[in-house]
């Protein structure tokens, strides 16, 4: 599971709706919502966000743009790896990679879908096994 990423969206209510309608499928949830902002963490545990999500509402008309980010998601299988796409397709996002095995370097293997946020951030769910 991804650490304690931030990124950044022109439109937080969008951004909101698509990490709440993708989050469930992965055992996450909006923990902390502010005006500006809102986490995503573990339904688990409720106290650590793993994805702060931050408006760029008030920034200084000199500031340099934000590059699209890229964001990992662990899934804990393949079929919360295809709820989380169809969730995500469904909330606006736009498709990367369809959800499917993928090629990895080492044992095992990964399977995972990418899709781009309201935003233009990839966002990558997957599983190793």
């Amino acid at each position: 599971m991804l650490g304690n990423a931030r990124i950044v969206s022109r439109d937080l209510a969008a951004a909101r709706r698509f990490y709440a309608a993708t989050a469930r499928s992965l055992g996450l949830a909006i923990i902390d919502a502010q005006d500006d902002s809102f986490a995503l963490g573990k339904l688990a545990d409720m106290s650590t966000p793993v994805l702060r999500v931050k408006s760029a509402a008030g920034r200084q008309s000199d500031d340099p743009e934000t590059p699209p980010a890229v964001v990992a998601l662990e899934a804990p299988d393949d079929f919360s790896v295809r709820a989380f796409y169809r969730a995500a397709l469904e909330a606006g996002g736009r498709q990367i990679v369809y959800p499917a095995p993928q090629p990895t370097e080492g044992a095992g293997s990964y399977y995972a879908a990418r899709v781009e946020d309201p935003d233009g951030n990839c966002v990558e769910c997957g599983w190793r096994h």
